[in-house]
């Protein structure tokens, strides 16, 4: 046998070693995270899901700090959910291609990166934006969005993006302004409002021994937030604030079995597939794709642009005999239309219904679309 084919071999063996012992690590190591979170969910009375359906968490990674819109690419993992001082919680790890805010600082070597994070209720609903420390490289890629709410020591040392700025300024002006300017954690992570639900994040894999300590800061957000005398109406705000109010208005009059989901940068049109005719409709024909409109919103040209998507519906059984099967969106954009030729005879097949109906909401906003 050559020298060179003896290199080989040693090499070789010592690769498949080296792979043997590195797996072996990380399923002990595996083991003690399972322990920990086992002891954790044990001790507070939650549940943990190591592999989580696409709607368990989906609601929280439509945005910052994931990328927009409906990319495979996310895997979510260790999804930890109860109550917690009282407030509906979760927390779970999450791996994605890049980070979507300017200046994200993402690696550069093609890995995903992956970023923990946890989530409580609110009190009530207080719009979509997010809110995190002004780092330098954030100060040098910020753009004319980046909201002001008027306080001049938080506008310099916090950064806050979203289309709702009537709604971030009520939130964040008075006590939880000064709770975030003194408090250090706000350093340590990232935060998004998300409607009646505040989210915590940053950079790294999940813990189990960080779930308690990141919950307990957005309890003590939660306590913070201000409450209103009246809840404010959306429309004669800002030009985030007219479109979304003159959106949800354009569907309520046409009375079509479908919701506005307000994201940071986005208007979505999506199915309530929880709508009995939608029910119907998919039963007949064998349809199983429906269709979705993602609007991007741009408040400082007042401009949208809209796109049409296909997603795929699962039926799944809701576990009540008396209220039937229930419908749900799966995970990924598929191609192609309704299946069967029904004509567009109403919104439910009509591929041009979202598009029409932001656009009456834009003109009524004085956006271009």
């Amino acid at each position: 046998m050559s020298e060179g084919v003896q290199e080989f071999m040693v090499t070789a063996v010592l690769v498949v070693l080296l792979g043997v012992v590195s797996s072996l690590w990380r399923r002990r190591k595996r083991r003690g995270e399972l322990g920990k979170y086992g002891q954790f969910t044990k001790r507070l009375g939650w549940q943990l899901n190591e592999r989580p359906r696409n709607g368990d968490v989906a609601r929280l990674m439509r945005d910052e700090p994931f990328p927009p819109g409906g990319t495979p690419e996310r895997l979510a993992s260790d999804y930890c959910y109860g109550t917690y001082r009282g407030r509906p919680a979760c927390s779970f790890e999450a791996s994605v291609p890049r980070l979507s805010f300017p200046g994200a600082g993402d690696d550069d070597n093609g890995k995903p990166i992956v970023v923990a994070a946890w989530a409580t209720q609110l009190p009530y609903s207080v719009g979509d934006f997010s809110v995190r420390r002004t780092s330098r490289v954030s100060r040098a890629f910020g753009g004319p969005d980046d909201l002001r709410i008027g306080h001049p020591e938080f506008d310099e040392q916090f950064t806050v993006r979203g289309l709702q700025e009537g709604a971030a300024v009520a939130a964040l002006q008075g006590p939880l302004a000064a709770f975030l300017l003194a408090d250090p954690r706000s350093k340590d992570f990232g935060l998004r409002f998300i409607g009646d639900e505040v989210m915590a994040w940053e950079k790294g894999e999940q813990s189990p021994d960080k779930i308690e300590a990141a919950l307990q800061f957005l309890c003590e957000i939660a306590d913070r937030l201000p409450v209103p005398a009246v809840v404010p109406p959306q429309a004669g705000g800002t030009a985030g604030d007219a479109l979304i109010w003159h959106a949800r208005a354009e569907l309520a009059a046409a009375r079509a079995p479908y919701r506005i989901e307000v994201t940071q940068s986005r208007l979505d049109v999506v199915p309530d597939l929880a709508d009995p005719r939608w029910q119907q409709v998919l039963g007949d024909g064998g349809q199983d794709r429906v269709y979705l409109w993602k609007v991007t919103c741009n408040p400082q040209t007042k401009s949208t642009v809209s796109s049409l998507r296909h997603h795929r519906v699962i039926v799944t059984d809701s576990g009540h005999a008396a209220q039937g099967p229930t419908l749900s969106l799966g995970g990924e954009f598929a191609q192609g239309g309704f299946r069967s030729s029904t004509p567009h005879t109403d919104p439910m097949s009509d591929p041009n219904f979202g598009s029409a109906l932001i656009g009456r909401a834009a003109a009524k906003a004085g956006w271009r679309s």
